[in-house]
């Protein structure tokens, strides 16, 4: 196979905000053809569960736009910080794929820590300093490097309604844990950017398309059975999601792949995102 660098396949902008896969070259082309991808995770049980890179590789093949070579450490309860100085974390980051550095590197903070760092100075410093190193790690590989910090979603309703611990850390409810989670995100990627300016970041918004899926579709099975972790479908849609912030609203166009959930309940996640494109055009701000 012929591979594409990463210099050629992240030109321009797609529609949705994401960093441009195809370098100019549109249609369905042979799989030996397809420029390829290689994306690095980095994360803990939210990007484990249901194996969500895997996802991401076979959502992005199904669309026939992008080869994906796909790897990953995911470590549970890791924080940014524990990636960003532990040693097989970073040899693999080092490592690359395929003879050639990670194009894209997704990186997942911890999930109570992605909320109180909206609002505890000390937890904004933790998560904002992981993801610095974590950024100056991948671009002193490669310093076209796209970094996607993978905005994850607020725990289910059930759980304050239980008193859950881990839940009230952030917040007093679903809508200011989500809150907290975007504002978060935003806050540690321009914290990162103030340390790398010409550093390619982008924040994948998950966690806000989760919420509009379920205000469209209350019975949409996204949570699992403990609340917190992704069902299948919850999986698929994260996947879908990270997949069109990496190569564009094309590749979730064109994706057949459903794992395992019913062709009606990829449908309806696909739709949601599919019709607000501004969730991409504003993740970050």
């Amino acid at each position: 196979m012929n591979s594409v660098s990463s210099n050629h396949w992240s030109r321009r902008k797609m529609l949705l905000a994401g960093c441009a896969a195809l370098g100019g070259r549109r249609g369905v082309l042979a799989a030996d053809d397809l420029p390829h991808v290689r994306i690095l995770f980095l994360g803990n049980s939210y990007t484990a569960q249901n194996r969500l890179p895997a996802a991401v590789g076979e959502i992005i093949l199904s669309s026939k736009l992008l080869a994906p070579h796909i790897g990953s450490y995911l470590q549970g309860g890791h924080k940014l910080e524990q990636h960003a100085t532990d040693k097989d974390a970073l040899n693999l980051l080092k490592q690359g794929a395929d003879g050639q550095p990670w194009d894209v590197v997704v990186v997942q903070e911890q999930s109570v820590l992605s909320a109180m760092a909206a609002v505890n100075p000390e937890a904004r410093k933790l998560m904002s300093g992981g993801l610095s190193k974590l950024v100056a790690a991948a671009r002193a590989v490669n310093p076209k490097v796209l970094i996607v910090d993978f905005q994850i979603w607020a725990r289910h309703e059930s759980l304050w309604q239980k008193q859950n611990k881990e839940a009230l850390l952030t917040g007093r409810d679903p809508g200011q844990a989500h809150a907290r989670i975007r504002q978060a995100n935003v806050n540690a990627v321009n914290d990162a950017l103030k340390q790398h300016p010409n550093a390619g970041i982008l924040v994948s918004p998950v966690g806000d398309f989760w919420k509009l899926a379920l205000e469209a579709y209350p019975a949409l099975p996204l949570h699992s059975e403990d609340g917190t972790h992704p069902d299948k479908l919850g999986t698929l849609l994260a996947g879908l999601v990270i997949a069109g912030t990496i190569g564009g609203r094309e590749v979730i166009e064109n994706s057949t792949w459903l794992g395992d959930c019913p062709f009606s309940q990829v449908a309806k996640v696909k739709k949601v995102l599919l019709d607000h494109p501004q969730v991409f055009k504003e993740a970050g701000k």
